[in-house]
């Protein structure tokens, strides 16, 4: 208020000086941009708790848009919902071009209170699937944040993330191994609590209505016997160039029954299932480019399964992970190697496979990428399997940020 007050008085002065006087309005101009330009007291500032009318009625809306072609010597063994898939005999060469995927995605805040997200895919082109469709609370007091809908779960770090944030044009073996074809991915409820740290700590608890034959470890529960899941996640850096980013995950639930089929009714719950997993990020990326853009980062995942006995099901415990190093050794240009093993030890449930795979990419700009990837994959005793494949992605529209 005191600023406007003394902006007519200011803007007299000026007109009323004298030619001799020019130096004179000049510190008297300072002075006043210094008046205008110095933040209001607590008790003035302003906070707006209401979106703008743009918010409201037109969501933020991105499409993404996945274009592979490839050539394997014959169809992979395992596959995640989002991989691609060339369709051919089970024995012979397979290849081609496919649409991975596409995903359109649309988010605005709904009140003072609540965000929403909604986010379609198209896998394959094989019809539209909702893979994230939930409501955020963004007030609530003590760090404390409420997520409810259909949202990848928290468990370990690729779960939660869609497929363009994915360094590999295929997922990690131990998703459809462990979390099924589609990851974790449910109706359910999410409470997080952000702890007052000097650094980041999370800590998430969610219930989660998965459905039958949803995955080997939780597709074999009712409705009224939801999966349980807790999960903490660091954060911290360290050095100005060094950041690290931990995580583990416990969560319970119920195991797809024996002689199964996709679409039937459950009549009881499954075996008892016990998923236990810790992640790891390792990054290493310099604040400033003067020395060069050379950027690393190392990620690591891991999860042990125990599977306890019923009539049909044999007790079982088995374990899986993969390692991967990802290189930016230009601004455009990255590169990078993973290496996925399943079944330490293998059971009745997970058989013992491997995959190694490696990757180079250019990326034109933030809304654009290339990437060249082979690999081989290797499943119990079955011979193994070479596969070469080159994406193009493009994003289009205000996406939002998802989780790092």
């Amino acid at each position: 208020m005191f600023a406007y007050a003394i902006l007519p008085i200011a803007l007299f002065t000026a007109e009323a000086a004298p030619p001799d006087g020019v130096a004179a309005g000049a510190d008297l101009a300072r002075q006043l941009d210094d008046v205008l330009a110095a933040p209001a007291p607590p008790s003035q500032t302003r906070v707006s708790a209401t979106p703008t009318a743009s918010g409201l009625m037109n969501p933020d809306i991105s499409a993404i848009f996945d274009v592979v072609g490839g050539a394997a010597s014959r169809p992979r063994a395992s596959s995640a919902g989002d991989d691609p898939s060339f369709d051919g005999p089970v024995s012979s060469r397979t290849g081609g071009i496919a649409i991975q995927e596409i995903e359109i995605g649309l988010q605005s805040t709904v009140d003072p209170y609540l965000t929403a997200r909604l986010y379609l895919t198209i896998p394959n082109l094989e019809g539209v699937e909702v893979e994230e469709a939930y409501a955020m609370t963004t007030s609530l007091p003590a760090g404390l944040q409420i997520k409810t809908g259909v949202f990848r779960s928290a468990a370990g770090r690729q779960n939660e993330q869609h497929l363009h944030q994915q360094d590999f044009s295929l997922r990690p073996l131990i998703n459809q191994a462990y979390l099924g074809a589609d990851g974790l991915r449910s109706p359910g409820v999410q409470v997080s609590w952000l702890l007052p740290l000097p650094f980041f700590l999370r800590l998430t608890g969610e219930a989660l209505s998965v459905e039958p034959g949803a995955g080997s470890t939780f597709g074999g529960g009712l409705r009224h016997s939801p999966t349980l899941l807790g999960n903490v996640k660091v954060f911290a850096p360290f050095g100005e160039s060094w950041s690290v980013f931990l995580g583990g995950t416990v969560a319970s639930g119920h195991g797809t029954p024996a002689g199964y089929v996709d679409g039937d009714a459950l009549d009881a719950n499954g075996p008892r299932t016990l998923l236990a997993g810790g992640d790891l990020y390792l990054k290493y990326m310099p604040p400033n480019q003067v020395a060069g853009y050379l950027a690393l980062a190392l990620q690591a995942e891991c999860f042990w399964r125990k599977t306890w006995s019923t009539l049909d099901v044999p007790a079982a415990r088995d374990a899986g992970f993969y390692a991967q190093l990802v290189a930016r050794l230009a601004r455009r240009w990255h590169a990078g190697i993973r290496f996925d093993q399943l079944g330490l030890p293998a059971s009745e449930i997970q058989l013992r496979g491997a995959r190694m795979m490696a990757m180079a990419m250019f990326t034109p700009s933030e809304f654009s990428r290339v990437r060249l990837q082979a690999q081989r994959e290797k499943i119990d005793e079955g011979t193994a399997i070479y596969e070469a494949l080159l994406l193009l992605e493009l994003s289009i529209g205000a996406h939002g940020a998802h989780p790092f």
